[in-house]
């Protein structure tokens, strides 16, 4: 809302929102802002883990103090810590594991998608937990003298660039299956600079080529001399192998009871106003959609300003808006002193990629957004 605006508080609205990751927090703090409603969030974590940082809490321990923002401070009374565990969408009513039930009179689903350790961690893993896991992984890491990532996305090439960044004298390689780094999405000229900026930390990259013996491999431990084949008919020495793909929507709760609107990707299908097909009542928003772009905090922030401005023009009878699409914005550091970008068809070089991101990995715009000060 603008300077000047106003809205006239709705005692008989509810507003649950189930998953408080970056579209989901975000969305809780400006919709506590508007004072529309009742808000409440439920997420199985004691804090909104900044999962764009974690792969720097790998090798740097000092950043584990932004990695967790705490919910209590962040929102207050309007945080349940729980796990949904079932919808009734005709009482609109949620479940928790422990039996505990809250009703909504609307309901945003923001719970996300998860994927394999160390890019994120459990549903309900606390601060105290997440701390213990990355400070035992980090030795992992330190006694490798060759690391292999399995996987070239965006958490393969980025991981591969911390470590080498902090331990330039590790042997790194990533394995990927797909002929393309990061995503399909960007220009030529973003695939000719990730492969360069990786190239200048001497990091060796094998595309087009899966990891043919996976099953046998010891993940994600120091195991001496593990031998890494693919199906190129190639063989790489490793002491610590990370899987790096793998993204599965968050759905448990829903899918079920949201089965009309699933993908076959396990996706909600959503509208033009991210309001879930079959439920006028029911948006969703960030990973757990089927929108065809970019999982990222970037896109989540927009779909949660978005739902809030239509959410507010139904509460003042004002025309909705239709979501246009999000452009492509894709920044990679490959390490804290560079990496590869596009944004707005721009290519961005290692000194905008520095500047832009890989210095703080957007700690304090995040931890700002969220309204709370950045740690110290």
């Amino acid at each position: 809302m603008g300077a000047g605006s106003s809205v006239t508080p709705r005692d008989d609205m509810h507003l649950v929102i189930v998953g408080g990751g970056y579209a989901g927090s975000y969305f809780a703090v400006q919709m506590i802002k508007s004072g529309l409603c009742k808000v409440t969030l439920i997420d199985g974590r004691d804090a909104m883990f900044h999962s764009i940082g974690a792969l720097r809490t790998v090798v740097d321990e000092d950043y584990f103090k932004y990695l967790c923002i705490p919910y209590d401070q962040m929102l207050g009374d309007s945080f349940t810590q729980g796990e949904v565990s079932d919808l009734d969408t005709a009482s609109k009513t949620l479940t928790l594991k422990d039996g505990k039930t809250v009703n909504y009179t609307h309901l945003v689903i923001a719970s996300g998608s998860r994927s394999g350790f160390p890019s994120k961690v459990a549903v309900d893993a606390s601060i105290e937990e997440v701390k213990r896991l990355y400070n035992e992984y980090r030795k992992e890491v330190v006694a490798a003298k060759r690391v292999l990532m399995v996987g070239g996305g965006a958490v393969g090439v980025e991981l591969s660039g911390e470590i080498k960044t902090e331990f330039p004298d590790k042997e790194v390689t990533i394995v990927s299956s797909s002929e393309f780094l990061v995503t399909t999405r960007t220009k030529s000229a973003f695939q000719k600079n990730i492969k360069e900026s990786l190239r200048k930390k001497n990091i060796t990259v094998i595309l087009g080529e899966r990891v043919s013996n996976l099953g046998d491999l010891t993940l994600n431990k120091h195991v001496e001399g593990q031998v890494v084949k693919t199906t190129g008919g190639k063989e790489v020495t490793a002491d610590l192998v990370v899987p790096c793909t793998g993204i599965t929507v968050n759905n448990q709760f829903f899918k079920e009871a949201l089965s009309g609107a699933l993908t076959e990707h396990g996706a909600l299908e959503v509208n033009e106003y991210f309001q879930v097909k079959g439920h006028e009542d029911i948006y969703a928003m960030g990973d757990v959609t089927n929108v065809k772009e970019e999982k990222m905090a970037y896109t989540a922030k927009i779909h949660a300003d978005l739902i809030k401005s239509n959410l507010l023009a139904e509460a003042s009878d004002r025309t909705k808006k239709a979501y246009p699409g999000a452009r492509v914005a894709m920044v990679v550091p490959v390490g804290r002193t560079g990496g590869a970008g596009q944004f707005m068809g721009m290519q961005l070089g290692d000194f905008a990629v520095k500047m832009f991101k890989a210095e703080d990995l957007f700690a304090k715009s995040i931890w700002g957004d969220l309204g709370m000060k950045l740690p110290q």
